[in-house]
């Protein structure tokens, strides 16, 4: 059972980007043929900015850190969706614009387990 993201709200220019996994043959005359690879052919990379309190930046800072030391996914869902997906986060970095402000941008890559 895998844990949910704690903050739920990014800010809007949500950018989400299918990674299709195909194999392509390109034969000599022009012509290619196309086969898609594995039971998961399309997961989603994720590119969210959240802009937090300081208080509620720790606690996702901390989530995501927990998950990165376990290798453990997590359960979220998209702004546009109404059930969840399974993630992990590849990168997570943070500035603070202003006293007790974080601007959190986080890559959520979608994985397929169990």
């Amino acid at each position: 059972m895998s844990d949910t993201f704690p903050i739920a709200n990014p800010l809007y220019n949500t950018r989400i980007t299918p990674n299709p996994s195909t194999n392509v043959i390109s034969f000599g005359d022009g012509f290619e043929q196309r086969l898609t690879e594995g039971l998961n052919q399309n997961p989603l990379s994720v590119n969210l900015v959240f802009e937090l309190s300081q208080t509620d930046a720790n606690t996702a800072i901390t989530f995501l850190n927990a998950r990165v030391e376990s290798g453990a996914s997590f359960d979220y869902t998209l702004p546009s969706e109404s059930t969840s997906r399974k993630f992990v986060c590849t990168s997570f970095p943070r500035s603070i614009p202003f006293l007790n402000r974080v601007r959190l941008t986080c890559v959520f890559r979608e994985v397929f387990e169990a």
